[in-house]
């Protein structure tokens, strides 16, 4: 330890026995021993001293325990329904969609910068909650709280109640004055901060986000209000967007944007019913992928969702189409005007016939076939475009004749 920051310690009242017990406790939970925000003492442990990874799921695999989950919505989607029907399902130990088994009922706490006590106990009323098991912080009672300099009275909320569920909506409203939302290195420690504090408290973390205005097509992600790094730093993300199929107008789809802890979740599908419940819809087919076709195509979901099925169906045929064209151990050029000639113009589905093979080139390499688009090759005496297929050697034939 530092004899400047021994001094300090002990300068504000702390004796040598009083520092050195913290110091070992601080040790002994693998943490460093801080004094007004200065590290004392850094305690780096080795790898073998760690336990298994054993991630657990509210609802898995949207809601890991132990870590922030970010929902992001679009406005009038419903996102406080959807997180009152979550909250209704756990707080009773119903199945969430997906789920096999029943759960055991949980305690969930709301903590709400938008909407006031009385109209959330109606929202969760509807959606069958247990209210007694869902505690409720909200637009009135939660003036004032951030997770910022506010961090121990957030951690100390949490602590009380026991959640296994923690809701916060919406999560910047809580981000406290003078932090600069979109700035990644005033927000990371924030966001280190809520991950830790879900560790600590063992519970699930949604941080429910507002959808920005930006230019969303590359990345689904983008969505979120904030710095990128949100996302980032997130280990789940989710996407509630209004159902555009037709004869399910009423209809809205979360869709699993973000997965670090197990495959993504099939899209679920909800309804908001009448007296302003939530009511499991069944399934979507839409992805993150359908999400980011339909804004670069500046098409409906739907509409991507479409076009999706009619270019895997070219996709695939246009892989049978190479496989065709391979002989193992040897490589093979092939022109593109010889595809067209074997396979008809619409092989490559009125696309560049470099871009359609290096979108397949991927799925190729993992069946064993190497494409090298870009090459100029010899068809009909003449030198033309076209691509090399080589097939890799069935592993049985390579080893053939090899000593034991």
């Amino acid at each position: 330890m530092r004899t400047d920051v021994l001094s300090a310690l002990m300068e504000n009242g702390l004796t040598v026995h009083e520092i050195r017990q913290r110091a070992e406790e601080a040790h002994k939970n693998g943490e460093s021993l801080r004094f007004d925000g200065c590290a004392v003492l850094y305690n780096a442990k080795s790898a073998a001293e760690f336990g298994e990874s054993n991630t657990r799921f509210i609802w898995k695999p949207f809601v890991p325990v132990g870590d922030y989950s970010v929902l992001m919505a679009d406005g009038g989607t419903g996102k406080t329904i959807l997180c009152c029907g979550l909250a209704a399902d756990i707080s009773t130990g119903r199945q969430l969609p997906g789920e096999l088994e029943r759960r055991e009922p949980e305690t969930v706490l709301f903590i709400s910068a938008e909407d006031t006590g009385e109209l959330l106990k109606k929202r969760l009323s509807a959606s069958g909650a247990n209210l007694e098991r869902v505690f409720i912080l909200d637009c009135l009672q939660s003036e004032g709280l951030n997770f910022t300099d506010g961090y121990d009275d957030f951690l100390d909320l949490i602590r009380r109640y026991k959640p296994a569920l923690t809701i916060i909506d919406p999560w910047h409203a809580f981000l406290g004055a003078g932090v600069d939302i979109n700035r990644v290195n005033a927000v990371r420690p924030v966001f280190q901060r809520l991950a830790n504090l879900a560790k600590v408290c063992d519970c699930g973390l949604i941080l429910v986000s507002h959808v920005n205005k930006r230019a969303q097509g590359e990345n689904a992600n983008n969505a979120a209000t904030g710095s990128t790094d949100f996302i980032n730093a997130s280990r789940s993300a989710m996407r509630v967007i209004f159902d555009d199929e037709p004869g399910r107008e009423n209809s809205r789809i979360l869709v699993h944007t973000k997965s670090n802890y197990a495959a993504p979740g099939k899209s679920v599908r909800y309804r908001i019913t009448e007296d302003g419940g939530l009511a499991w819809d069944g399934f979507s087919d839409i992805t993150r992928r359908t999400l980011e076709d339909a804004a670069r195509w500046r098409k409906t979901t739907y509409e991507a969702l479409q076009r999706q099925d009619i270019q895997d169906g070219v996709n695939r045929a246009l892989i049978a189409a190479v496989k065709e064209y391979a002989e193992p151990g040897k490589t093979v050029n092939v022109s593109y005007d010889q595809m067209k000639a074997d396979h008809g113009t619409d092989i490559f589905d009125s696309m560049q016939p470099k871009r359609a093979l290096d979108a397949v080139a991927n799925e190729l390499w993992s069946m064993g076939y190497n494409v090298q688009t870009g090459k100029t090759v010899r068809h009909d005496g003449r030198t033309k475009n076209g691509f090399s297929v080589f097939k890799q050697e069935p592993l049985s034939d390579t080893l053939e004749g090899l000593p034991e």
